[in-house]
């Protein structure tokens, strides 16, 4: 392992702990691990700690790390950001407009997804939550996939042109949608993740007037459940709300 590397510590008994490697010792409830110890490890070996109990150190997945990242925003549930990135069709080489950026889960999900060879132009407005994002997108190595400003997309728009998809995720994205009809190109997909039904009704309203096609509106939720050795049961404690993602496509109208 070497400074930067994220880790996912894991028992057989299913404790779990994800930490980002700093160079210094790392401490758990099952006791810590020293530098020398993790600098010679290599993903998928297994580790003794002070307190004698066995971790197996694995590469986490960009879902086990989110949680860890910092934010100083409410921020994108991981189910919804993928269903934003599969009905926008947004994959391998996409080029992606985002508004928005928050503290940047929803942009290095969408970096990891379009690969090296696409890009995410994200916009935020506050310079404070900017840097926030910025710092998150690096600390997963997206950092060559994100082009970042600090700007207003409703005033200034996105300055690109012939964007494969277009997400909104801010406080008045109708006030967005002509930016991002400018964004994208004809077919391209426009995609509104509103927490509100008033938000929502405004958004769906403007993209009417907008003459955007096949527009669509969903909400999910997962239940999670508990499957200890003789307890099969639903997790007490669950997040049954998180908002809508509306989302339909271009129709290649000049705003």
């Amino acid at each position: 392992m070497k400074k930067g590397d994220w880790l996912l510590l894991i028992s057989e008994d299913g404790y779990k702990h994800v930490v980002r490697y700093s160079g210094r010792r790392i401490e758990t409830i099952r006791g810590f691990l020293e530098p020398s110890d993790l600098e010679a490890a290599r993903y998928g070996d297994v580790l003794t700690t002070s307190l004698g109990h066995k971790l197996y150190v694995l590469r986490p997945t960009l879902y086990d790390i989110m949680p860890h990242l910092r934010h100083a925003t409410q921020v994108i549930y991981p189910l919804d950001a993928e269903f934003i990135a599969l009905v926008a069709g947004i994959g391998p080489g996409s080029v992606v407009v985002e508004a928005g950026t928050g503290s940047g889960h929803l942009a290095a999900l969408l970096a990891w997804r379009v690969g090296p060879q696409g890009v995410v132009y994200t916009f935020e407005k506050r310079p404070n939550f900017a840097e926030i994002a910025w710092g998150n997108i690096k600390s997963l190595g997206l950092e060559d996939r994100v082009e970042l400003a600090v700007a207003d997309v409703v005033s200034h728009g996105f300055g690109v042109k012939n964007a494969d998809a277009a997400v909104l995720d801010m406080g008045d994205p109708w006030n967005a949608v002509g930016a991002a009809l400018r964004a994208l190109r004809r077919g391209g997909a426009l995609v509104i993740f509103s927490t509100t039904v008033d938000h929502a009704q405004k958004s769906l309203s403007a993209l009417r007037r907008a003459g955007v096609l096949d527009i669509n509106m969903a909400e999910l939720s997962a239940r999670f459940w508990k499957i200890s050795e003789g307890e099969m049961r639903p997790e007490t404690r669950t997040v049954s709300f998180t908002g809508f993602v509306i989302w339909g496509r271009s129709p290649g109208i000049k705003l």
